[in-house]
């Protein structure tokens, strides 16, 4: 190769990780990053048959979790006034999961919605403990999954209150697992 073509090489080289760069930092910075689910599975506790009310983080330990959002556009375009316009949210605030904990019942209809794609993630030290499908929007929350069908939030009001107080995932890359 001649000094002529090595050095467009490195040039072209130069610009592409330039660009590339550019584009995981704006999707990054503007709350679209690129979500990797190493998991297919719902992780959910169980549901006893005579139960009609389900808090599946009753049990949970939330002093040391986390927890993630991810909305689609649907969700996203629809959400509750004062959540912020972003793709992945994620709260690590003890006080607002205790708080989420608290509220996080749901009246189980047995029936189906259309397929719910916005997921929660919550993590208690590092240890996925709850990963299902919920639907958050202006009439409703709820959450649908394998073992409860389509469930609808007791206390919608504060559940969308404290989805507000979820912050913005501002990593290029979330990698789920």
């Amino acid at each position: 190769m001649s000094n002529a073509q090595l050095k467009n090489l490195y040039k072209f080289l130069f610009h592409f990780f330039l660009l590339a760069g550019l584009i995981a930092l704006w999707l990054g910075i503007g709350g679209f990053p690129i979500v990797l689910h190493h998991s297919t599975n719902t992780v959910f506790p169980a549901v006893h048959a005579n139960e009609t009310v389900t808090n599946p983080l009753k049990d949970i330990d939330v002093t040391d979790a986390k927890a993630f959002l991810i909305l689609t556009s649907d969700d996203w375009s629809e959400r509750p006034e004062g959540m912020p316009a972003r793709h992945v949210l994620v709260c690590t605030d003890a006080e607002v999961l205790r708080q989420l904990k608290d509220n996080f019942s749901f009246e189980i209809s047995g029936g189906d919605m259309t397929t719910e794609e916005s997921e929660l993630w919550v993590y208690s030290h590092d240890t996925l403990v709850l990963m299902t499908n919920i639907d958050i929007n202006l009439n409703h929350v709820g959450i649908q999954n394998e073992r409860t069908g389509w469930a609808e939030a007791v206390n919608k009001e504060a559940l969308c209150r404290l989805f507000a107080r979820f912050r913005p995932y501002h990593a290029p890359i979330l990698s789920l697992r």
